[in-house]
């Protein structure tokens, strides 16, 4: 959790959990070769009771040596803003203070004063939404580079250790406002199940422990099962729909987020499931669109046509990737020809100054190389199963009107590689990693 030569980022609100963690950091800093520097947030909710919290910590960290960092938000304002509410607003603020101070360290991590009592009251409260097991695990002991050095203590014994030690802290008086979800948990739920287990935190927190466990193993399946079912633009449905539900809602979960997908709730990922099984199309949070079409699931990015200049060896598309050109003898070629995919190769003495690389356009035809025929590039791409949703985004190299070659079909036959080619041109299309694509092809 704590490493030697690390910066430690304390989040102190002065209260009984946070001035125990504070004391202890700085009692044992030397000893883990550890660096505490304390940062508080005064968010302004309190008017009064914020300033005196605020007075206290500086005070605090004045008797302790410790560097202190302060912050002052209107989170009553913030949150009026985004349309949040107060706590998540507040908890935002904090963290996104905790990591612009992480900024200017290099072996940095944020210790937060949550406890196990924390983690009860988070179990019961995200049962009460329905939360599957990543909800039920509670609080991490450590999640990125944030540590609770704290998670295995209750409430009662960091008050304890603060009177042990005769360390003052400061009480926050919402904490006895029972409107907050949180609070009535802790003032009213908890009190009634220690009746029945007096040792209900640590029954909670085991508890977590083993949800948190089966739900990392889920989840290393999950990205398993999308690993094995990648394809080209996509993921092989069929393959997915064989999961079994648990790894197969954390797979789809993943794949959605790896497209830009915003803050997925249960009916979002049930919305993916139908469409493995039967196709069409949803939307999701964040303005993402999620379709399986020829048996492969899709996020589909809105492509803008194109039309930009051929650039050797690398053209820049305009939808972020990039198209190489390798220019290879015929020697060279036939040296490494086991490893290049063979419709990603063409006569490069038929790329002319003029070559673009574009999108598709209305009433565009193509020669396909060894077919003797030419067809509409609709009944081409249907041939190669192309899923429509993908093809505005195919690259096309052409030179004045005459198509070359087609991302996902090769060359044409005016362009195909033969015996008598002596320079050959070996596409090579890196893509944005995401959505299932892998970074060259």
């Amino acid at each position: 959790m704590l490493q030697g030569g690390m910066t430690v980022i304390a989040g102190v609100s002065g209260g009984a959990d946070s001035t125990a963690m504070l004391h202890w950091l700085v009692q044992h800093a030397k000893a883990f070769d550890i660096h505490v520097i304390a940062a508080h947030v005064n968010h302004g909710i309190r008017g009064a009771e914020a300033d005196r919290d605020e007075a206290f910590v500086q005070k605090l960290c004045g008797s302790m040596d410790v560097p202190l960092r302060i912050l002052h938000a209107d989170v009553c304002a913030e949150a009026k803003k985004t349309g949040e509410g107060l706590e998540e607003c507040g908890r935002r603020v904090r963290y996104a203070f905790f990591y612009q101070l992480c900024e200017h360290y290099q072996n940095v991590c944020i210790a937060t004063a949550h406890t196990l009592s924390d983690c009860a009251e988070t179990v019961l409260l995200h049962l009460t939404c329905g939360a599957g097991a990543s909800g039920l695990a509670g609080i991490p002991p450590v999640r990125g580079n944030i540590v609770r050095p704290l998670i295995a203590v209750t409430r009662t014994q960091t008050e304890q250790y603060c009177k042990d030690y005769g360390l003052p802290y400061v009480t926050d008086s919402t904490n006895a406002d029972a409107s907050f979800s949180r609070n009535r948990i802790r003032l009213r739920v908890i009190p009634e199940l220690k009746e029945i287990d007096p040792n209900f935190e640590q029954a909670a927190g085991r508890a977590a422990r083993s949800l948190r466990e089966d739900e990392d193993c889920l989840k290393q399946l999950a990205k398993q099962a999308l690993q094995t079912a990648v394809c080209r633009d996509g993921w092989k449905a069929p393959l997915l729909c064989g999961q079994p539900r648990a790894v197969r809602m954390r797979a789809l979960y993943f794949a959605a987020k790896s497209a830009g997908a915003g803050r997925l709730e249960q009916k979002h990922l049930d919305a993916l499931d139908r469409l493995l099984f039967s196709g069409g199309g949803c939307t999701l949070p964040g303005g993402c669109t999620a379709r399986v079409e020829q048996g492969i699931l899709l996020f589909p990015q809105k492509t803008a046509d194109y039309c930009v200049p051929l650039c050797l060896p690398q053209t820049v598309l305009p939808d972020g990737r990039v198209l190489e050109i390798k220019i290879l003898d015929r020697t060279t070629f036939e040296k490494e020809k086991p490893k290049i995919i063979f419709s990603n190769c063409l006569n490069y003495d038929t790329i002319t100054s003029d070559a673009v690389v574009r999108t598709r356009r209305s009433g565009d035809s193509f020669s396909p190389a060894g077919r003797g025929v030419t067809k509409s590039l609709k009944k081409l791409l249907n041939e190669h199963c192309i899923p429509p949703s993908m093809r505005a985004g195919l690259a096309i190299l052409s030179c004045s009107t005459e198509i070359l070659w087609i991302e996902g079909c090769g060359p044409s036959e005016k362009a195909k590689v033969t015996q008598t080619t002596q320079h050959i041109a070996v596409v090579k299309i890196k893509e944005c990693v995401g959505n299932g694509k892998s970074d060259a092809r």
